[in-house]
């Protein structure tokens, strides 16, 4: 078992090193590099969407990219609260599109007097 892992250890340096200077990420070497990649359901409970991706590298199996516990930037925090009051606009902006047509509705449906 041990000597599998660092044959395959030792097959994804020299795979790594063959691309240490690169200028474009092409599609062959994600070839080379990536088995598989899954993407897990979309999760909106914590009211931000937030989506687990699990990537299957050759030779060494899953590639943990963790990001919990991670603090934002300054430069994040300041998008993020940009795209929250985007959004709230969107959403008032629904709200009244849906009040209007409702109202709308109701009228329509009112007998009409002579």
């Amino acid at each position: 078992m041990f000597n599998a892992d660092s044959e395959k250890a030792e097959k994804f340096i020299k795979l790594a090193q063959r691309y240490t200077k690169f200028d474009e990420l092409t599609t062959p070497m994600l070839n080379e590099f990536v088995h598989r990649i899954f993407f897990h359901k979309a999760d909106k409970s914590s009211g931000m969407r937030s989506q687990k991706i699990q990537i299957f590298l050759n030779l060494i199996d899953e590639f943990d990219v963790s990001f919990e516990g991670a603090q934002p930037t300054p430069e994040e925090l300041v998008e993020e609260k940009k795209l929250r009051i985007k959004r709230e606009k969107q959403r008032e902006a629904n709200r009244r599109w849906y009040a209007k047509q409702k109202e709308k509705r109701q009228q329509e449906q009112q007998p009409k007097s002579a």
